[in-house]
């Protein structure tokens, strides 16, 4: 039976790592996946993990309709994967729901649940409320508590508040436990 999973967690705990594995691990016993990525997030269609794993993947823009795509797809899919997901819209998500009940294609997405001032991204929203498994991946504070909060800081190690909801710049995001986001200005 075709599931929507949707994995989520803060920033570094390997989201990306974790897409690479399993689709490593269809790939190898000869299962047929798709790889999907937001083109905000990724303007080469390459995923690529922290640790040097990378994979092409198809670029979803505002325009693009991943239900239509995949029905007119040449090879039976088993599983799509979709990576930053949280940057999607309501029409993808529900374009993914549409794969899972009509195509009865599993889709497994990755992705942020919230942005750095903890307000959710609308892709996540919209998987929270309707995914039929819903998996967080869980990392750590720099106190060794479990992080639950993106923390976007400048070149001071400053916490920022303001600004757009989104900014691709990895490097400027920390993950922080609700006490250290909300308790301290210098991380």
């Amino acid at each position: 039976m075709a599931k929507l999973y949707f994995f989520y967690s803060t920033m570094n705990a390997g989201k990306t790592t974790l897409l690479l594995q399993y689709n490593y691990n269809y790939k190898e016993k000869n299962i047929k996946t798709l790889l999907f990525v937001p083109s905000i997030a990724n303007k080469n269609g390459i995923i690529k993990s922290r640790i040097g794993l990378k994979e092409n993947a198809i670029k979803i823009t505002t325009d693009f309709n991943i239900f239509k795509y995949i029905k007119n797809y040449k090879i039976k899919l088993k599983y799509i994967l979709v990576d930053e997901v949280q940057f999607l819209n309501k029409k993808h998500i529900f374009e993914l729901i549409s794969i899972v009940d009509i195509l009865k294609i599993s889709v497994l997405t990755y992705g942020l649940r919230t942005d750095f001032k903890s307000n959710l991204f609308e892709g996540s929203k919209y998987l929270l409320a309707l995914s039929d498994k819903i998996i967080e991946l869980k990392t750590i504070c720099q106190c060794g508590r479990k992080a639950i909060m993106n923390a976007k800081t400048n070149k001071k190690n400053q916490k920022i508040l303001h600004g757009e909801q989104i900014d691709t710049n990895k490097k400027i995001y920390m993950s922080l436990c609700r006490y250290h986001y909300y308790n301290t200005n210098k991380l």
